[in-house]
């Protein structure tokens, strides 16, 4: 049963494709990284998604977004959204509110958790998803115990994937995990091959290359 959501008098916004990327550019020259900015318009504009592939949708919101840095605190927001949005435009019962509400989960996780406190805020993101769905509160015995099996397997498989940060790695690990546990519960998602598939590696100094199972000669190695 999914979490009852937060009363909400907040009027929906809607942004195009091409202001997202004017706005984040410019906010990322101006001020730093845009972490704020970058975060609000995101996940905007996942809201008006259509689709139901959640590695496909990150790719089409941020992979496309020319100035969008390639680490930061949105993917704490945008990882649970996308989930929701693509339940959503597949049919299950995902309303506006609960988007919200995993949002607002996102946000305030820190920058840096992976270091800090031994958590990623995308994977945090996920099982903030998952909790959802699963209707978990810290009084709600058997969800909690499934919500911490479900964070201990994102855990487990971004250590076992390893290297240095890289919020899409994360991210990466994260839907590809929550794809394949939400099906459990009855939220089926299609699957999508992850492995050697990240346009993202140019952008990112610290990428591990050939040593991380995203890079793109991953495929071509194994193909």
């Amino acid at each position: 049963m999914a979490t009852k959501p937060r009363k909400r008098s907040r009027k929906i916004q809607r942004i195009s494709y091409e202001d997202f990327r004017s706005a984040v550019t410019a906010e990322a020259c101006c001020a730093g990284d845009g972490t704020d900015t970058t975060t609000t318009l995101a996940t905007l504009i996942v809201r008006d998604c259509s689709g139901s592939k959640p590695v496909e949708m990150l790719e089409d919101v941020l992979g496309r977004g020319e100035g969008t840095p390639v680490h930061g605190v949105w993917h704490h927001a945008l990882i649970g959204e996308i989930l929701l949005v693509c339940l959503r435009n597949a049919g299950h019962p995902i309303t506006d509110d609960l988007i919200d509400e995993v949002i607002d989960r996102g946000r305030v996780i820190p920058g840096g958790s992976c270091g800090f406190l031994g958590t990623c805020g995308a994977l945090s993101s996920a099982a903030s998803a998952y909790a959802i769905l699963l209707g978990s509160t810290p009084v709600a015995i058997e969800q909690r115990e499934k919500l911490l099996e479900f964070a201990q397997k994102l855990i487990s498989r971004l250590a076992e994937i390893g290297g240095s940060r890289c919020c899409k790695k994360s991210s990466y690990a994260a839907l590809e995990t929550a794809v394949e546990e939400f099906a459990q519960l009855g939220f089926e998602l299609p699957k999508e091959e992850c492995e050697g598939r990240c346009p993202f590696f140019a952008s990112n100094e610290t990428c591990d290359g050939d040593a991380c199972v995203y890079f793109p000669r991953k495929r071509q190695a194994n193909g």
